[in-house]
């Protein structure tokens, strides 16, 4: 068992650390779903099915936050009760890893399959694309309902409000999952750096702007879940166990908040859409002051009789 004042200390850096990238996870997320929306050019079916993923990652760094509101005052819940809260979030951590799957997916079937990818209806191929994630998020919220308890947790998060046998079940699809990833991800790499047969102008651009973000993606989980099977593996249970596991929770609020950041760094097309973006918000504000400055020149000061 650690030490109270190891435990409280602990829990106010991870709540800090979860502060800090919801700022900024938040911020750049919304920055990436409205260059989408802002600029016809960068519309296209990969790009909406990110902005899903944006959206998706914005809604569990609100989860987060549920762990930094109880860590200040340092309420613990109960398993149960911390489970019951943390719903949502389950659902949509397992939908977005799922997600980013099926990113990696979309680029494949663009290389292999170009004419059927064109004559798809966007938005019959992105309905289709958010059944599994839905299907999936489902599963692991039903097996959240699997043995319950009333343990005291010092932490309140997608991972220990779930119990252990629970926890094992959800790690393994989430490492399923992010494997198959990798086996489609590094096909594509083959394609189109190594046997280099690939002419598809559009997916060479869209795999320039995933391949680093979902790189970063994948290393930040395979990390977590690294570390998880380390603890697992050497006799780590318990308190101890979910303590270690909600440290490493710096690594997947990482792979929720570098997204835009990493594209903006990558990809030259999106950064001029930014630039232009933070330009229009300038002019309309210089707008707005220059007319308020002309309505106040107009009415002059006031004079008192």
């Amino acid at each position: 068992m650690l030490h109270d004042w190891i435990e409280r200390t602990d829990q106010l850096f991870v709540a800090s650390f979860k502060i800090l990238f919801f700022v900024f996870g938040t911020f750049g997320n919304c920055c990436f779903i409205a260059l989408i929306f802002k600029n016809q050019r960068l519309r296209s079916k990969s790009s909406y099915l990110q902005c899903f993923q944006c959206l998706f990652q914005i809604i569990c760094l609100l989860g987060t936050m549920v762990d930094v509101g109880l860590a200040f005052p340092d309420i613990q819940l109960d398993r149960t009760s911390c489970f019951h809260v943390m719903i949502p979030f389950i659902f949509f951590e397992a939908a977005q890893a799922v997600i980013i799957l099926e990113l990696v997916a979309d680029v494949y079937i663009i290389v292999k399959l170009p004419v059927l990818y064109k004559k798809c209806d966007t938005w019959m191929y992105l309905s289709g694309a958010l059944v599994v994630p839905s299907i999936v998020g489902a599963i692991f919220v039903s097996w959240g309902f699997t043995n319950l308890d009333y343990e005291e947790i010092y932490f309140c998060s997608p991972t220990s409000s779930l119990h252990t046998v629970a926890s094992k079940n959800y790690t393994r699809c989430i490492v399923l999952t992010n494997t198959l990833t990798v086996i489609i991800f590094a096909t594509l790499i083959t394609i189109f750096y190594k046997k280099s047969k690939n002419n598809n102008k559009e997916s060479t651009k869209v795999m320039k702007r995933l391949q680093f973000s979902v790189a970063v993606f994948l290393g930040s989980w395979y990390i977590t879940i690294f570390t998880y099977y380390v603890c697992i593996a050497v006799g780590v249970t318990g308190e101890d166990l979910h303590f270690v596991i909600n440290n490493m929770s710096f690594f997947t609020c990482l792979a929720y908040t570098q997204t835009f950041y990493i594209i903006i760094y990558t990809s030259k097309e999106y950064r001029i859409a930014f630039k232009e973006l933070i330009g229009e918000k300038q002019k309309q504000m210089d707008m707005l002051n220059t007319h308020s400055s002309r309505v106040s020149a107009l009415h002059g000061p006031t004079r008192i009789a």
